[in-house]
This record gives structure tokens, C-alpha cells and sequence, in this order.
């Protein structure tokens, strides 16, 4: 990797809405750097959750399967605390290269991530990823989600202990006609904003539930299933399918 990630600090929104397999409270957000409503990059109220302790730092690991270079974009949020290993900092993949961050109890941040031809726009694939100890909880859980809420410019698919729990590896642009292309190989998704969305548009649709698609697609969020502390994102159409994402 030649340096690697930072991000624009994109859009706060608060909500109420978080999908998990653990029983759970309605959570509250107190703050997000991301689009993805109730997703990773918010801090929830989380109550009756029963989650292993995890390890002292998460490890956040980033595989090209691309096919080209990628470019890698990190924002941390802003009251969050910050990387303890790993670079940060905007920067290029080279195809088949893996990279990884450390990250302390108390860390929330997200990537942006596209083809190295391009430039990070804000209108990007994005990864987000928490670490902290939820409002009402008494051990750091672990968050992740995929989200296509602003846009998708590249696919992402998460797993933990060899189980995908976030992400779809289909390439959107093969699929279906891009509405609204920024000219930096992202295509802007309409509903980025729109909180009475309760299903993806026709270019997202066959992503839906298994990345966030719409801001309340909040079946694309994991929350406490990654608590071995190692979160695995493969980038590209080449990554394995998650048999959550509807099929073909």
C-alpha cells in the first residue's frame, strides 16, 4: 500500500433504526459522520445485548480484489478516538494488495473507496466501521456496514471468523443505467437524503438489505458479530457474494 485512507466528512443525520440478530433496544444516535441511518458510523443506546468482551483493539483489514488500483479515503469522526497503527491518510492500492488499521475502544470512522483512475468525490462506496462501548452497554461492540447511501463507485463485501455480515459484491454499472454519474465513476444515489425511502431505485435495488441503498436500509448493518476484533472488507466484484443480497 502505498499510504492509504482519509475522507471528507460527510453528512449527520440522527435516527432511530438499527437491524441486528441481537435482541436489542430501539437505539438512540448521539452522533454519525455517515448516511447509512442507525448504520456503523453512529453511536447507539443499546440495551439486553449479549456480546463475547472483545479484544483490546479492533483490526480493520482492506483486500483489493478491484481487478486495478484503488484509491482509499479514511475520515475518523471527529470526537472519536484515532488509528494506533496502519497509515491514514488518502492513498493507493495496488490490485491484490491488503492493507489493515488498528483502532482503539472509542474509535468511529469510514472509507470512501474507488477505482485509482478516479477522484473521491463525497459520492463514493463507503465502509464505516465503530468501536466503541454503546450508550447502556458495558463492552466496546464491534459495527460495520457497507453503504451506498451517497453513491457507488466500487463493490465491498465484509466478513468476520469467515461469515459475511455486510456488503454486496455485484457490480452496479453491469446491472443497470446510472442516472446520475458524477464523471468520477460514481453514480450519485437520488435517495442520499431521503428518509421516507423504504426501498433502493432501480441502479441500487439489486443491492438492497445487504448494503445500505437508501438511508433506513438498515438490514445492511452488523452490529456484535464481529467481537473476535478482525473485520475483513474485500473490494471488487471478485469478492464472495453475500447470501444476503438478492439474487439475479
Amino acid at each position: 500500500m502505498k499510504n492509504a485512507f482519509s475522507i471528507a466528512t460527510l453528512l449527520a443525520l440522527a435516527s432511530n433504526a438499527l437491524a441486528s440478530p441481537f435482541p436489542a433496544a430501539t437505539p438512540t444516535i448521539t452522533s454519525a459522520i455517515g448516511t447509512a441511518v442507525g448504520g456503523a458510523a453512529s453511536i447507539k443506546t443499546q440495551e439486553a445485548v449479549l456480546v463475547e468482551d472483545p479484544p483490546e483493539y479492533l483490526t480493520i483489514v482492506i483486500i483489493n480484489s478491484h481487478g486495478d488500483d484503488i484509491t482509499t479515503s479514511l475520515s475518523n469522526a471527529n470526537t472519536a478516538a484515532t488509528p494506533v497503527s496502519g497509515a491514514t491518510g488518502t492513498g493507493t492500492m495496488s490490485n491484490h494488495e491488503t492493507a489493515s488499521v488498528v483502532v482503539p475502544t472509542g474509535w468511529i470512522g469510514s472509507w470512501a473507496i474507488n477505482d485509482a483512475l478516479y477522484e473521491i468525490t463525497g459520492d463514493d462506496s463507503l465502509l464505516e466501521a465503530n468501536f466503541v462501548v454503546e450508550t447502556g452497554g458495558t463492552v466496546a461492540t464491534v459495527d460495520v456496514d457497507v453503504s451506498y447511501v451517497d453513491g457507488f463507485s466500487v463493490a465491498i463485501v465484509c466478513s468476520c471468523d469467515g461469515t459475511i455480515v455486510t456488503g454486496c459484491n455485484k457490480n452496479l454499472f453491469e446491472l443497470n443505467t446510472c442516472e446520475d454519474n458524477d464523471g468520477e465513476n460514481a453514480c450519485v444515489n437520488p435517495l442520499r437524503s431521503d428518509l421516507s425511502a423504504t426501498n433502493a431505485t432501480t441502479f441500487f435495488a439489486p443491492c438492497q438489505g445487504a448494503a445500505y441503498t437508501f438511508p433506513f436500509d438498515s438490514a445492511a448493518d452488523s452490529t456484535g458479530q464481529c467481537q473476535n476484533g478482525v473485520i475483513k472488507c474485500c473490494v471488487g466484484a471478485a469478492c464472495p457474494a453475500n447470501p444476503n443480497q438478492p439474487s439475479d
